[in-house]
């Protein structure tokens, strides 16, 4: 799986498929219950799933086009295409949480900014860092601050921009991390930004917590490493950990980070920075790769944690 996502009120769960396909599933059951659009190789995978804060519209990103939907019709109502970028290759999304507004980011360091009602593009943010087709300066994620004034970027090139909306002007950059972050998440008083990563020196998996408004770094939480049963793999032969989703329990007093490469689900305390809780969700083949947890989400009522594996969606109940 791609990419989940589920509506303000929590009863639905959007998931992409790696075939293009998009289908709303009941978490409760965890069972397909809506297929909004089916396979085809047109598409290249779903990348990004995002409800409006309404939970009236669902954006969908794949490798060709980012489409809007209307979720009580079951219905696509508009393509959002830029015409200045070709194909367009969208892989991160966010609802403005006030406004009429989606943010779109994609491989050719720019974010776009739509209205989602008249489906005109609104402005676009233009990474400093530029574009090349010998190189991709692709943005990795995009988030919205809680009052809308600003957007976090994290990119390929190892950075963290801040963004100024109304002006679309760069605000500050975090610099000197040693691999992309993959993920942002902003807590929901809006004073912390999480960012999901790893480390090249440990080879251990990261959660970056950053000052929302100094931008300063004021933690990094550590992945504790699992092992497979019976097997210790020296830290230097290992390959660095990505926390490749991160998000804030609607309470934010929670961090939630999923591990790829080791479906794992890691909560952290904020106050103490310390683990909390890990849930697993592995299956031991010879030969065989090991599940991927990527995305990850928690329900906005604060009750279920979901994880797409390679060919699963995996469900965990929260107290």
């Amino acid at each position: 799986m791609y990419a989940l996502a589920f509506s303000p009120d929590s009863k639905i769960l959007a998931v992409g498929l790696l075939d293009g396909g998009i289908e709303f599933w009941d978490p409760r059951t965890l069972t397909p219950t809506v297929k909004l659009r089916k396979p085809s190789e047109r598409y290249d995978g779903v990348h990004d799933l995002a409800f409006s804060r309404d939970g009236t519209l669902l954006a969908g990103c794949d490798g060709v086009s980012t489409t809007l939907w209307n979720v009580a019709a079951r219905e696509e109502i508009a393509t959002l295409t830029d015409t200045e970028i070709d194909p367009v290759k969208v892989q991160s999304l966010a609802f403005h949480p006030h406004a009429d507004v989606l943010a779109c980011a994609n491989m050719h360091a720019t974010v776009n900014l739509w209205d989602t009602g008249t489906h005109e593009k609104l402005a676009t943010l233009i990474d400093p860092i530029g574009y090349t087709k010998s190189r991709q300066k692709s943005v990795e994620s995009v988030a919205f601050s809680r009052d809308g004034s600003a957007i976090a970027t994290s990119h390929e090139a190892c950075n963290v921009r801040f963004w100024d909306v109304s002006t679309g002007e760069i605000i500050s950059t975090i610099d000197g991390l040693e691999l992309p972050v993959l993920d942002l998440a902003y807590s929901p008083d809006g004073s912390l930004l999480a960012g999901g990563t790893a480390s090249l020196s440990s080879r251990d998996g990261q959660v970056k917590l950053w000052s929302a408004d100094s931008q300063e770094e004021v933690a990094t939480l550590t992945v504790p490493y699992v092992t497979t049963p019976g097997e210790a793999i020296p830290r230097k032969e290992r390959i660095a950990q990505y926390v490749n989703s991160v998000q804030f329990s609607p309470d934010g007093e929670t961090i939630i980070g999923s591990v790829n490469g080791d479906p794992l689900i890691v909560l952290w305390d904020v106050a103490t920075r310390k683990v909390v809780d890990i849930e697993e969700k592995r299956t031991y083949q010879d030969g065989a790769d090991y599940d991927i947890a990527h995305p990850m989400r928690i329900s906005p009522d604060g009750t279920m944690i979901t994880a797409g594996l390679s060919s699963d969606v995996a469900l965990w109940k929260l107290p």
